[in-house]
C-alpha cells in the first residue's frame, strides 16, 4: 500500500469520525479553531485568543478567518465566552 492510500484512509476515517461528532457541517477553519478550543478545554481552562492564534492548527490562519470562526462557533453555540478573549467549549 503506498503512502498515498494510507492517506486516503486516514482522511476517510477522519471524515467518519466529523460525522459522527457532528462537526462534518463546520468550515475547515471553524474546526481547526474548535479543536484548539477542545484540546484548551481538556485542562478545564479557558484559552485566549493569543493561545488559539499560535496553535499549531491555526498559526497560517489569517487573523480576519480566525475571528471569523470564533464568530460563527459562537453563532452556533459551539463554543461560550466565559471572558472578553477567552473561550470554552459550550456545555
Amino acid at each position: 500500500m503506498s503512502k498515498f492510500n494510507t492517506f486516503v484512509q486516514l482522511k476517510e476515517l477522519m471524515f467518519a469520525m466529523e460525522q459522527d461528532l457532528g462537526i462534518s457541517e463546520l468550515s475547515e477553519p471553524e474546526k481547526c479553531v474548535f479543536l484548539c478550543i477542545v484540546q484548551a478545554s481538556e485542562a478545564g481552562e479557558p484559552i485566549s485568543t493569543k493561545s488559539i492564534e499560535k496553535h499549531i492548527l491555526t498559526s497560517n490562519m489569517s487573523r480576519p478567518t480566525l475571528f471569523r470562526s470564533i464568530k460563527q462557533l459562537l453563532a452556533k453555540e459551539i463554543i461560550s465566552q466565559p471572558s472578553h478573549g477567552k473561550y470554552l467549549v459550550a456545555a
